[in-house]
């Protein structure tokens, strides 16, 4: 992408770069890095007639990999996983496990939730459909010796079906957990008999607030207060407004089209008790006396953690957020919907992932200045030959409304040495006002922090605003997939 400048005090520099990426097609066949001419009368591929293809079709989580011997999951070697600076991948099988079909030409990508654990040393997780390693390093978790990480990623089975997971770092072993949560179709997937749902389109929003139990915002009666243990709360999702600058928004359509939501979902638990605990979004409330079987967000004490959640709509068009115990607040920020029913022949809300990660942006580099963004300051980065550039076959893709990925805080670092420093990035389209949303959040001193995110470009000239709350903060974003439009 092409850093335009930092929106305040910060002088402007322009930078263009040409970024080349590879998709797999809607029709389920893989393609070349081509190189074309910047256009800006780029005719949309298979305009008409498209077919299916790109849609998301939602799973009951399940465990699909577990390195852990005492409960292994479709490993064959369980055990630790080497951790070190050279190159340490394992495989693991994708299709045909958790409900994810074993047809190849089946399926386009796959939701899952990679969770680190037990590691002896520090690092990150990289992953990528065998066969298609990133020409860049890429991460999806980043984790310190002993503690337990996950993150959500979109990721494209390669070779014989299987993923490559890399562990990059300091000399040493780590545990990995993999959860699916839902798959893309390919326009080869025939629904089988009695399947009602072919699959649902993906709309990215402009960030909208939903849910903040600290203000009142979304609960019963506007209460100003925290989940308490095994409390469960209903969030509308069809037809909810949400609160951002200016009159209020409909955040989401009051249709039975829409089948899900991608919640960016914080917990906030500095109250008192110290309690160890995990949130789980549901579509339905749990059964009187029974705990949810999985987890979403996963908190620690005293911390304040962001996790983008992809989640059913219910019948009566909310969904359930539970706390496992302790009081924990919660904050939830509405980045996209799912919508069935949507006429086959048009593009908009198509997720296509690129055969292998990205890295869209790293202002730590030199190509992007090696310049951290500022305390309340905002920079505008442009995706237009990005977005040119990504190909199907030797065609390219067309128009997008936006990019989904892996967005990192990699370093906060204090404005005053004497005053220490918590901060959070939004990220949103360059052509409205910022949101009352984030989409991570960070403390100086600690790892980096990861977290998917969606980001819907601008009407007219594909850019995204980043937003930085407090002190100097440099960021990656890892690209996964495009969404396309009409």
């Amino acid at each position: 992408p092409r850093r335009i400048g930092d929106i305040v005090r910060y002088p402007h520099t322009v930078k263009s770069h040409r970024h080349i990426a590879r998709l797999l097609t809607v029709a389920g066949l893989a393609a070349a890095s081509v190189a074309i001419p910047i256009s800006a009368d780029v005719v949309p591929v298979h305009a008409a007639g498209l077919g299916p293809g790109g849609e998301f079709h939602p799973l009951k989580p399940q465990r699909i990999f577990d390195s852990r011997p005492a409960s292994a999951v479709n490993d064959p070697s369980p055990g630790p996983k080497p951790l070190g600076p050279g190159p340490a991948e394992f495989n693991i099988h994708l299709l045909g496990v958790g409900g994810i079909p074993s047809d190849s030409g089946a399926v386009l990508g796959v939701v899952v939730n990679f969770t680190v654990t037990e590691p002896g040393a520090s690092g990150y997780l990289e992953a990528y459909g065998k066969g298609a390693k990133p020409t860049d390093r890429t991460s999806i978790v980043n984790f310190v010796a002993n503690q337990t990480v996950p993150n959500v990623a979109i990721v494209r089975p390669g070779q014989d079906g299987d993923l490559t997971i890399g562990l990059y770092g300091q000399s040493g072993t780590a545990n990995v957990l993999v959860d699916v949560f839902g798959w893309f179709s390919t326009s080869n997937y025939q629904p089988g008999v009695g399947t009602v749902d072919p699959g649902s389109r993906l709309i990215p929003v402009t960030p909208v607030r939903l849910l903040d139990t600290r203000e009142g915002v979304g609960t019963a009666n506007n209460a100003k207060a925290p989940l308490v243990a095994k409390q469960t709360i209903e969030l509308q999702i069809r037809g909810a407004d949400g609160v951002n600058p200016g009159p209020v928004i409909d955040a989401v359509p009051d249709s039975p089209n829409v089948t899900g939501v991608l919640l960016n979902v914080v917990g906030i638990t500095d109250r008192p008790g110290g309690y160890y605990t995990y949130l789980s979004l549901l579509p339905d409330a749990p059964p009187p006396g029974e705990d949810p079987t999985t987890s979403n967000l996963n908190l620690i004490p005293n911390v304040t953690k962001a996790n983008l959640v992809f989640v059913p709509v219910g019948a009566d068009g909310k969904v359930r957020i539970f706390n496992y115990q302790g009081q924990t607040d919660v904050v939830a920020d509405v980045v996209g919907y799912l919508k069935s029913g949507v006429d086959p022949n048009t593009r908009q809300g198509r997720v296509v992932p690129l055969t292998s990660p990205y890295r869209a942006l790293d202002t730590r580099s030199a190509r992007e200045g090696a310049v951290a963004l500022g305390p309340g300051m905002a920079e505008d980065w442009s995706f237009a030959e990005f977005a040119s550039s990504v190909m199907i076959g030797a065609d390219p893709v067309g128009k997008q409304m936006g990019v989904i990925g892996n967005l990192t805080s990699a370093e906060l670092t204090r404005q005053y040495a004497s005053r220490p420093v918590a901060s959070y990035l939004t990220a949103y389209p360059g052509d409205v006002d910022k949101p009352f949303t984030s989409n991570l959040n960070m403390v100086e001193g600690k790892l980096p922090v990861p977290n998917l995110a969606v980001l819907k470009y601008s009407a007219a000239n594909n850019l995204v605003r980043v937003y930085n709350n407090a002190g100097l903060d440099h960021y990656i974003f890892d690209a996964a997939a495009v969404v396309l439009d009409d």
